[in-house]
């Protein structure tokens, strides 16, 4: 009953207009892969993670996975306890963890744990429970286990031990027992049964009185958060409230604010569990059942409280038990029910919104369906179905006109389609049953034929009115779901343009959706079956189809004139952009960036810029680069979908756009983009074979060695902005394969496969939400071995084989060669000796051979001289034989006879 009040209480105190800070939850929970529900403590390190401790398991965060570690009991190197109630980090790194079996230090580098065991020497021992460890400014290492405090020396690994005076509850908490390290070396601790200062100069304890706004003071008052903000307040949470430090009268006083024209005490028997401070000076405060409180500086001396529960607001649970303020402005807080988020930057678009939040605007409805700011500031606010809201947003009143109204704030209809304000002053009001014109004098709204007093204007029961315009003669013309209408109240003229009409008066269709006067004064026809363009000068109107002009569709939703004079059509399915002066169509889809197809509404800002809202988000679309920017629900915007005519561009450049739940309104200048600069790191590196992967710790060392026989890795790496995670963008480059960078969106992971054996350098790059690179990138060196064969132990060893099959082979025909060289010069000696019996065969016979030509020589002398002297005997007688013959007789010729034969045997022999 005590909640219910207080929530109550607030509700009524709460003096905000609706631009306060709006704050939109995003919650993680066991189903987001946290260990367990209840969340003691919220720690971002150094690199930028977001570390989370629960009563089971300490969780490292990297928007997107939760790394959980958990005590094995078979694992020396694993965290002592899963009740973790505290986290700090030193100045090398190294994170501290305080827990319900004592205290931890992890190690990044090896990613273990080493459990710090220590005893204290005195009656009781505290050390198991470490309720809350302070990395100090001085390299020491405190631990809060009351009524003791232990001090340790990373230099002498020595532990030094202080017990204060304050009475000792040996029941063992669940939560942390805060302390907090002040200025000058000063130490504030809290306990469950007071607050003490310790001074690490003189080693003593100093006690401090509790005293409410009634002057009475409170004894044993259990401390549950200790805060000082950037004023130099000391800010003390218990059981009881919350309380401050009045350094004049060296006591802490029960809070009080001044909320409007009195003075509260707004947290008076509320458990405060934790305090922070926003960089605007907004103090937010965690309770224990009443949620998250939110303490905003107003006027001097006073502050608006804004108090965010289940029941009002995406807040994980009412019990917080945590609050930090990370790096880049997003607010965690550890509550009973997992980790709730949301984002402190400025908000690109105020919201406006029916709603149980402490910013709730109180519209008869959310569904919007025009929008309009008039000249006095006051917002007029068309429902689908729910009537008229004008809202005054400084005051946060709003008026309402509908049918459930009655007297000056009824209306016959509560369509409100159309809210226009003509040349003359004059508002209005387009719904489903006709035109109403706002009466001011009356405050209601009257018939347009009882208003301007014409019985001739047309009558519009029953049909739905879709848009009003005025053009530069001061026609009106009126787009309905029965034709359009082009109307001069002066000379109560009545043209009518509709499907079934001939000519220059025939529409695509009666259903006209927009309607606009370009700068050359053509009236544009946007119909559900095609686009009309009207010329007043000619009186001719002209068509386009999808079939016959290049339209990407024919039902035409939108339209808008750029500062080119061109003509923006939105439709059922893509942007058509009709550039005049070729009369050719440009189409824009989600492939080129938009959130999707399907256009409900395109404005052009004071800078000339277009500004589309679809059927899944709102974009600023940038013509130079041919790019569209997309804005989402996480930068405030009422829904994805947004609805047609619920646009308007005010006077001062402020654009008010409507949707399915709501409202936004913004100044295009002032958007600006999230400046925070994403750290990068790698989350993971493992390999795979089949389904078993194996992970490789990549703190331990820049190079990642690998075997030829792996076939594949993946890199997994984070940008640890957590603005709008989802949206972070990533591109790498494998130097060893390209130089090129590739861009690959939000994909946290590259996986590799097949990659040839050789020295490979992964490069990543990362960005922000809106965009905002961090170019010094993060870079990993891999090698993937060769097979032993083609190693270079492999190539050394054919290389020494090469060497010696060489060097063998040289000996080898070495000796080949000194065996043929003898072989040959036994082969020459034969020889030579065989030429030698040769010679002298040849001198021998050379000698018989002379001495054969000598003989010869000689018998040829002797028978050329013996026959010489026989053949001329022969030849003597043969004379005589011849001359003679018929003188000789017989006697002498036989004697001549016998002489030649005697002569010749003499020759012969």
């Amino acid at each position: 009953m005590m909640r219910i009040i207080t929530i109550l209480f607030f509700s009524f105190l709460l003096f905000i207009n609706c631009y306060s800070q709006q704050y939109i939850f995003t919650n993680y929970s066991i189903n987001n892969g946290l260990s367990q529900s209840v969340v003691n403590c919220v720690f971002q390190d150094s690199k930028g993670y977001i570390w989370a401790g629960t009563q089971n398991g300490l969780n490292r965060f990297n928007g997107e996975t939760f790394d959980v570690y958990n005590y094995n009991r078979n694992d020396s190197g694993s965290i002592s306890n899963n009740w973790i109630y505290s986290i700090a980090e030193d100045a090398a790194g190294n994170l501290w963890i305080g827990t319900k079996g004592g205290l931890n230090k992890y190690n990044a580098k090896q990613n273990n744990f080493k459990r710090i065991v220590y005893q204290t020497d005195f009656a009781f021992d505290v050390s198991q429970y470490c309720y809350d460890v302070i990395c100090l400014e001085n390299g020491d290492i405190f631990i809060n286990t009351p009524p003791l405090i232990s001090i340790y020396n990373l230099e002498k690994e020595s532990f030094t031990h202080f017990e204060n005076k304050l009475e000792y509850d040996g029941a063992v908490k669940d939560v942390k027992i805060p302390a907090l390290e002040d200025t000058d070396g000063k130490i504030w601790i809290g306990s469950t049964t007071g607050l003490t200062l310790f001074s690490l100069q003189t080693n003593k304890f100093s006690y401090f009185p509790f005293v409410l706004k009634t002057e009475v003071n409170v004894e044993n008052v259990n401390v549950t958060a200790i805060f000082k903000d950037k004023k130099a307040n000391l800010w003390v949470g218990t059981t009881i409230g919350l309380f401050i430090f009045n350094s004049d009268l060296n006591r802490f006083e029960e809070s009080r604010f001044l909320i409007g024209q009195n003075e509260q005490v707004p947290f008076k028997n509320i458990c405060i569990r934790a305090i922070t401070e926003d960089k605007n000076g907004n103090l937010i405060v965690g309770t224990e059942g009443n949620g998250l409180f939110v303490i905003s500086p107003e006027s001097p001396g006073t502050v608006a409280i804004q108090n965010y529960t289940t029941e009002n607001s995406d807040l994980g649970h009412n019990i917080v038990q945590s609050l930090i303020i990370d790096s880049s402005e997003n607010l965690w807080i550890g509550t009973l029910q997992g980790i709730s988020k949301t984002d402190l930057k400025k908000k690109k678009f105020n919201l406006y919104r029916k709603s149980n939040s402490p910013n709730s605007l109180d519209l008869l409805g959310n569904v919007i369906a025009s929008l309009y700011k008039n000249d006095d500031g006051i917002l007029w606010v068309g429902n689908w179905g729910q009537g008229l809201n004008l809202v005054n947003r400084k005051t946060g009143e709003v008026e309402h006109f509908s049918t459930r109204h009655s007297g000056n704030h009824y209306i016959p209809n509560d369509f409100v389609h159309v809210i226009f304000k003509d040349s003359e002053g004059e508002i209005w009001l387009g719904t489903r049953n006709g035109i109403l014109i706002y009466d001011k004098p009356g405050n209601r709204f009257v018939d347009w034929k009882t208003f301007f007093k014409n019985s001739l204007l047309p009558n519009f029961n029953n049909v739905r009115i879709y848009m009003i315009i005025q053009d530069r003669d001061l026609n009106y013309w009126i787009g309905t779901q029965n034709g359009l209408y082009k109307i001069n109240l002066k000379k109560s003229a009545v043209e009518v343009f509709q499907k079934e009409l001939d000519a220059n008066y025939q529409l695509s269709a009666n259903l006209v959706y927009c309607l606009i006067e370009d700068s050359e004064g053509l009236i544009w026809i946007a119909t559900v079956s095609g686009l009309d363009v009207y010329n007043p000068a000619t009186k001719k109107i002209r068509h386009f189809k999808k079939e016959e002009k290049g339209l990407s569709d024919d039902f035409i939703i939108s339209l808008c004139e750029d500062k080119k004079g061109n003509i923006w059509i939105g439709t059922a399915t893509y942007l058509n952009v009709y550039h005049k002066k070729d009369s050719s169509f440009t189409y824009y889809a989600q492939e080129h960036g938009l959130p999707n197809n399907r256009i409900f509404e395109i404005v052009k800002d004071k800078n000339n810029e277009m500004w589309i809202a679809t059927g899944k988000g709102l974009c600023k679309f940038d013509e130079q680069q041919n790019l569209c920017h997309t804005f989402t629900l996480e930068d405030g915007l009422q829904s994805l979908e947004f609805n047609l005519r619920a646009a308007f561009v005010c006077d001062d450049g402020e654009i008010l756009m409507g949707g399915m739940n709501g409202f936004n309104s913004f100044y295009p200048d002032s958007i600006s983009g999230n400046p925070y600069i994403p750290n990068l790191v790698f989350t993971s590196f493992y390999t795979q074979k089949g389904a078993v992967k194996e992970y490789i710790n990549l703190e331990e060392s820049p190079e990642v060695v690998l075997h030829h026989n792996i076939y594949s890795f993946t890199i997994e790496f984070a940008a640890l902005e957590f603005t709008n995670p989802q949206k972070n963008s990533y591109a790498y480059q494998m130097a060893g394969i390209s130089d090129e960078w590739i861009n690959i969106g939000n994909r946290k992971f590259v996986p590799f496969f097949g990659l040839q054996p050789g020295e490979y350098t992964f490069k990543v790059k990362g960005s922000n939400n809106d965009g905002v690179w961090n170019d010094r990138e993060i870079s990993v060196k891999i090698v993937i071995l060769p097979p032993w064969w083609r190693s270079i132990y492999a190539y050394f060893a054919y290389f020494i084989l090469f060497v010696l099959a060489v060097f063998s082979y040289i000996k080898m025909r070495e000796r080949k060669l000194k065996h043929d060289k003898k072989i040959l010069e036994q082969k020459v000696l034969e020889r030579t000796k065989q030429i030698e019996e040769q010679n002298q065969l040849i001198i021998s016979k050379n000698q018989e051979l002379n001495e054969l030509n000598h003989t010869k020589d000689k018998l040829f002398s002797i028978i050329g001289h013996d026959l010489g002297n026989q053949f001329n005997i022969i030849l003597g007688f043969l004379e005589v034989l011849v001359y003679d013959f018929k003188k000789l007789d017989a006697g002498k010729v036989e004697y001549h006879l016998n002489n030649i034969n005697k002569s010749a045997k003499h020759a012969y022999e």
